[in-house]
């Protein structure tokens, strides 16, 4: 697996490399480090260096933005378990959301962490906009960090204070995007004490009835009452079954079937359990293939108040 770690200098950032120490990568894992040193390009691929020219301040004040990003990445290197890890750091300029997209694209990543907000970020909102163009238009997966994670995690009574995980919210629907979040959990060694709380949302029903605006409820009640117990009997076994996958390999888990929103039902849940992160699909069973990101994944990970992965299936 190769995991690029976007780091800014910021605090959301700091979150970011700390939460893939957490995750506890398989060993030499690749994962490329990239600082972006933002830089505009105007009408023509014009830059403020071309309009202010090569002057000795402008080159050296370059330089030692260059210096930074470089320090930074070294710290953050070595904030990651040193040797065990495959680490390559990349310092590039120009438009942060642009040039991680191809970062992305160019090294294969299969997911990008990085924190929810950065420096360039307004307080005033809960995701920060590179944040969310990534989000909505990478083929990776991508782990968004808050700082509710770190919090918990340093809160682990191990001697060696490695920070750990102890709660995911799981949102699966039987999609081939809610299958990827999940072989992506089952696929890092998360710590044996961690609990994976299984959750689906039911209300086809409720679209039905939406959809169907002529639809005769006292002649059709039967028929909806059907489709509730067939969908909530395929709900349990989608459940089930994710539930099962973890149980075998010693997690301990519990699912839950809820009725309503998917969106507002996995919020509600993770206001009830309390995750360090939610994990759910870019799309779900209802999602038009062109459509980038789901209605459902952007909602949870604009309000979630804790660290949200958004799992892709690989093409």
């Amino acid at each position: 697996m190769k995991t690029l770690l976007v780091v800014d200098g910021s605090a959301y950032s700091e979150m970011a490399a700390k939460m893939l120490e957490t995750l506890r990568l398989p060993t030499k894992a690749e994962v490329a480090i990239l600082t972006v040193v933002p830089e505009a390009t105007f009408l023509g691929g014009i830059t403020l260096d071309v309009i202010r020219g090569t002057s000795q301040a402008r080159k050296k004040a370059r330089e030692e933005q260059q210096r930074k990003a470089t320090e930074l990445l070294q710290h953050t290197a070595q904030t990651l378990a040193e040797g065990r890890l495959k680490i390559e750091t990349l310092v590039k300029w120009g438009n942060p959301a642009e040039v991680i997209l191809q970062e992305a694209e160019g090294k294969n990543a299969s997911l990008i962490v990085m924190g929810a907000k950065g420096l360039t970020d307004p307080l005033s909102f809960r995701m920060g906009s590179v944040a969310l163009k990534i989000m909505k238009y990478t083929n990776a997966s991508v782990l968004l960090v808050r700082g509710k994670a770190i919090t918990v995690a340093h809160e682990s009574r191990r001697k060696d204070k490695i920070a750990t995980l102890s709660r995911v919210l799981l949102a699966t629907d039987g999609s081939k995007h809610a299958d990827a979040v999940v072989q992506f959990l089952l696929d890092l060694p998360l710590p044996r004490q961690t609990e994976v709380i299984v959750i689906t949302a039911l209300q086809s029903h409720l679209e039905a009835w939406m959809k169907t605006p002529t639809l005769d409820f006292r002649t059709n009640q039967e028929l909806l009452d059907r489709l509730r117990t067939a969908e909530e009997a395929g709900a349990r076994k989608i459940a089930v079954k994710v539930e099962k996958q973890f149980r075998e390999k010693s997690y301990k888990t519990v699912s839950v079937v809820v009725r309503g929103g998917a969106g507002e039902c996995i919020l509600a849940a993770a206001k009830e359990h309390n995750p360090d992160i939610i994990a759910v699909g870019s799309r779900g069973l209802t999602g038009i293939e062109s459509f980038l990101l789901g209605s459902v994944a952007e909602r949870v990970a604009r309000y979630a108040n804790c660290s949200v992965l958004i799992g892709r299936a690989t093409k």
